[in-house]
């Protein structure tokens, strides 16, 4: 599998407000080589993994470089800047963007993936009403964890504000801020909270979108899609649409239960979990990838980020695969 770090120019792009931080090959024509940003190890890009192994890219002729990054900021900011071509990310990223005029255009797979808000044992928090006051690890200040807490507590009456939350970095990061103390609680999707538990960390989940105890919020939550610029989609329809296809060829192939030893052989390798523990989640997040994101979704989605915002969902949602 071909993976790099995300360059500190594709990081800036957003921030600078640069159109690109350089040219690349699908800027350049060959619109068969594209870059891809991703955060590695988590069940939400498991397709990616798939893809890579399987060589359902390659089987569309298209030549894919993973752009491993440590946030979704940084990821989408890449894209923007000209630095990857598509990227992953939850709404919280890219429903903001698209409200600040960057024109994108967002296509499956969408992950629906479970998601636990946990505490630790020591902190000795055993139900949401206990979180004010507390500290509460997120990846950055203001993210899709950060919005998702919010949003249940306050459909629960409970006070978020009160909560003190602190930006932890990339989920390897949090977990860590977890596992050593720095924090009492996070909201986790099941692969860092499965590393967490092998690792001996002992976690108590106060409320889990599976378990209904999420509200609302659990369950309609997206917990991510990828996304293109409306430009390169416009240039490069016959790249989306490879890349499209490439993984629909993968969740189909993940949902398939005569794949279940290579799923869980990839997933072990995507993930770094335990073979037992692997097996489980794939079980669990198997059908939880689709093609297709409904409006009452969509909308949904994007009042939790800010619902003061315009939804346009069928000038921004692709349902299946584009036609080249």
């Amino acid at each position: 599998m071909k993976t790099k770090i995300l360059s500190l120019c594709g990081a800036l792009a957003l921030l600078a407000g640069a159109v690109a931080c350089g040219s690349s090959d699908a800027d350049s024509g060959n619109s068969n080589k594209i870059n891809v940003g991703s955060f590695p190890g988590t069940i939400y890009t498991y397709p990616l993994g798939v893809a890579e192994t399987k060589g359902f890219f390659t089987n569309e002729g298209l030549d894919v470089t993973l752009i491993d990054g440590k946030s979704g900021p940084e990821i989408l900011s890449a894209m923007i800047g000209g630095s990857t071509q598509i990227t992953f990310g939850q709404p919280g990223v890219i429903v903001p963007a698209g409200a600040q005029g960057q024109e994108l255009k967002v296509l499956g797979p969408y992950s629906r993936g479970r998601v636990v808000m946990v505490a630790t044992e020591e902190s000795g928090i055993t139900s949401l009403d206990q979180l004010p006051g507390k500290r509460f690890a997120v990846p950055q200040r203001g993210d899709s964890n950060e919005q998702r807490t919010l949003n249940v507590l306050d459909e629960f009456g409970i006070d978020g504000t009160a909560i003190t939350f602190i930006g932890t970095g990339s989920p390897a990061t949090t977990a860590a801020a977890i596992a050593n103390g720095q924090a009492d609680a996070s909201v986790l999707g099941l692969t860092t909270y499965e590393s967490l538990l092998a690792k001996g960390t002992k976690l108590r989940i106060i409320a889990g979108s599976t378990e209904g105890t999420m509200g609302e919020r659990g369950k309609n939550d997206v917990t991510g899609m990828f996304a293109t610029t409306k430009q390169f989609w416009d240039k490069n329809p016959d790249a989306v649409g490879k890349f499209c296809r490439a993984m629909r060829s993968s969740i189909e192939w993940i949902a398939d239960d005569a794949n279940s030893d290579e799923a869980t052989k990839i997933l072990i390798e995507w993930t770094g979990l335990s073979e037992d523990t692997a097996r489980g989640v794939w079980e669990s997040e198997r059908n939880t990838f689709s093609m297709d994101l409904s409006e009452q979704l969509w909308d949904a989605n994007v009042s939790y980020v800010d619902p003061n915002i315009d939804p346009k969902y069928n000038a921004i949602v692709t349902n299946g695969c584009p036609s080249s």
